[in-house]
């Protein structure tokens, strides 16, 4: 008796599988997520979200709805900031942050920025917008357009500041 057997397999080629590898969702979806990111072993940021979406395409961006917080951490682990927002979108590889829609930052010193639209890069170490900003110090409160200031919200400069401004031109001599 003699019996013959056939190898079979079955093939696709690249492009199929290319396709079939990129239906366009997301690769990634968070709930309740807590990321944390380091610089040579050292905290320098926690970010927290109610929900993010990483896209399947490179480069990494995480697409974040619900809510979210990102903290800039000191040396020694403690709050120098707090950026807060409705939504926003987080590049992985740069670290540039886009934060829209209730955006609060408030910084150790207790002064607070409130605005739509905030960017903030870790290279950079920088936050700016070109948005309507008030800023809430314990002094009064400051409104313009646009403003540059360092990650911690400890050095700002209003663009465009609006309103009416009091200035002292009194000098106290002795």
């Amino acid at each position: 008796m003699l019996t013959l057997g056939g190898l079979t397999g079955c093939r696709n080629d690249l492009g199929t599988v290319a396709d079939f590898e990129t239906l366009g969702g997301p690769s990634q979806v968070l709930e309740a997520a807590e990321l944390e990111y380091s610089n040579d072993g050292r905290l320098t940021h926690r970010l927290s979200a109610a929900h993010m979406t990483r896209a399947a395409e490179e480069p990494p961006v995480w697409e974040v709805k619900g809510g979210f917080s990102l903290q800039v951490l000191s040396d020694s682990g403690t709050v120098d900031a707090q950026l807060t927002a409705d939504r926003g979108s987080f590049e992985e590889e740069t670290r540039f942050l886009e934060a829209r829609g209730s955006v609060v930052l408030r910084g150790a010193q207790r002064d607070t920025l409130h605005t739509e639209l905030l960017f903030w890069s870790a290279d950079s170490d920088l936050v700016h917008t070109p948005a309507a900003v008030e800023v809430r110090t314990s002094e009064g409160t400051l409104r313009g357009t646009g403003l540059e200031s360092d990650a911690r919200f400890q050095r700002y400069r209003i663009l465009k500041p609006t309103g009416i401004f009091l200035v002292d031109t009194t000098e106290n001599k002795p």
